[in-house]
């Protein structure tokens, strides 16, 4: 009679090589999960724009997107009315962007409270309906860890080029 299984040897020897396996590709998951929550960071925040220049061009309204608090808190939407920036109570939300964990946000020059395109698809700091300065500039997304992360670049015609960055550009 012939019977079919495992010895204790060869199963203890199974459990180590899997438990060194474990081992060696733990940090490499918790990478890959950091890795991906930036990506999803930066996306978001890509699309938030992308969504705030299409409502100005279909409307021919000031369409601006303004942090709550600070970017990683959240953003919020909406059609600008008097120009300026600010978000009043007879303008409603168009959307909102949840607080995203994990990453940290940083913005330059005029990005660093809201951004806000005129009916013709550009970038421009507050001001009048078509009017106001160039709102160029950069997001910079990183991983709260430093892991290196994602770059947003708006161009004067209000386009946004995302880019990968190294931990030393964080």
């Amino acid at each position: 009679m012939c019977e079919r299984g495992l010895t204790l040897i060869e199963l203890l020897i199974t459990l180590s090589i899997l438990s060194v396996l474990l081992l060696v590709a733990t940090p490499r998951i918790g990478e890959q999960i950091e890795a991906s929550r930036t990506r999803a960071a930066a996306d978001q925040l890509l699309q938030a724009i992308q969504l705030t220049r299409n409502k100005a061009v279909t409307t021919n309204r000031r369409a601006t997107l303004r942090k709550i608090g600070n970017w990683e808190a959240g953003w919020e939407i909406f059609y600008d009315r008097d120009f300026d920036g600010e978000r009043d109570g007879d303008e409603p939300a168009i959307a909102i962007g949840n607080p995203i964990k994990g990453v940290e946000i940083k913005a330059n020059g005029p990005l660093a409270n809201y951004v806000s395109f005129v009916g013709t698809g550009e970038s421009r700091t507050a001001g009048t309906l078509s009017g106001g300065a160039l709102g160029m500039g950069s997001f910079t997304i990183c991983s709260a860890n430093g892991q290196g992360g994602y770059k947003l670049t708006l161009a004067n015609t209000g386009r946004v080029r995302q880019q990968r960055i190294s931990v030393e550009d964080c």
